[in-house]
């Protein structure tokens, strides 16, 4: 045997070895895919302090055994993100601390007096979401009521990236008033409390220059003007609120990209052996 043909024999047998030892693709597992959520639902505020301490019960009921996830809603920019699995509307809660009331009260003496009082949670309803049916990928926008009680009213904004994609930026007017846009090559009007969508066309120089202008009578004044940065990756929330020498105008920049949500569940099949 002429030793090209034994080096032939050698590198066949390696290769049917090495076929041999792997697993056929179509049997590799594949990533399990978590329990899709009813919804998932980030969120912010920007007047006064970051909310802290509300929260939701994961399936929507308020029984003994219900997960009970404390959200987190930072002043100026987006949460993280939250699963939630129960039945519309999505409510949120504070736990507050009460005394405990016993049924067969003991006669109070120094010694029980000294001890602590027994508490319990009780959830306390706060606001509910206005969520539409189909929504799942969802921007809250907390706006904090006015007086000494704690309230808020929420604004719902479809999050899916299918409806707002990357690079695009989503104008919301709080002005009683119209106003115009000049976003890139974009020259869009915008009506009093309204809202409109604009894909980002740069200049022939590579600038995003966006302008607002507003008609008072008969002159249209320019109320800002400025460049901002592009990213092709990015989204933008742009909220656009009244002042007396124009508007004032608040950023929420979100970069397109998968992220986790807290709360997600693994599929069915793994809970039903837990």
């Amino acid at each position: 045997m002429s030793p090209f043909v034994s080096i032939l024999l050698i590198l066949t047998w390696i290769a049917m070895g090495t076929a041999y030892g792997q697993e056929p693709a179509s049997l590799l597992p594949e990533e399990e895919k978590p329990e899709p959520p009813t919804c998932v639902f980030s969120g912010m505020t920007w007047e006064g302090s970051s909310i802290s301490g509300l929260g939701y019960f994961l399936e929507g009921n308020r029984e003994e055994d219900s997960e009970f996830i404390e959200v987190f809603l930072p002043n100026g920019g987006r949460s993280r993100k939250y699963a939630y699995y129960g039945k519309l509307p999505l409510v949120f809660y504070r736990a507050i601390e009460v005394e405990k009331e016993e049924d067969d009260p003991k006669e109070e003496t120094p010694e029980l007096l000294e001890e602590d009082e027994p508490v319990e949670i009780v959830y306390q309803p706060i606001v509910a979401a206005p969520l539409k049916p189909g929504m799942k990928d969802v921007f809250l926008f907390f706006k904090k009521g006015e007086g000494e009680k704690e309230s808020y009213q929420l604004m719902p904004i479809d999050f899916d990236p299918v409806g707002f994609p990357a690079g695009s930026y989503w104008f919301f007017s709080h002005c009683q008033y119209p106003l115009r846009i000049q976003c890139g090559l974009d020259d869009q009007a915008l009506p009093a409390l309204g809202q409109r969508m604009i894909k980002a066309r740069l200049d022939e120089f590579g600038d995003l220059v966006v302008r607002v202008y507003r008609k008072q009578g008969a002159v249209t004044r320019k109320v800002y003007s400025t460049i901002w940065n592009y990213n092709p990756r990015a989204r933008l929330l742009v909220f656009m609120m009244p002042s007396p020498n124009g508007v004032i105008i608040r950023r929420v920049t979100d970069l397109v990209k998968e992220e986790k949500a807290l709360g997600l569940r693994p599929p069915k099949e793994d809970r039903k052996g837990e």
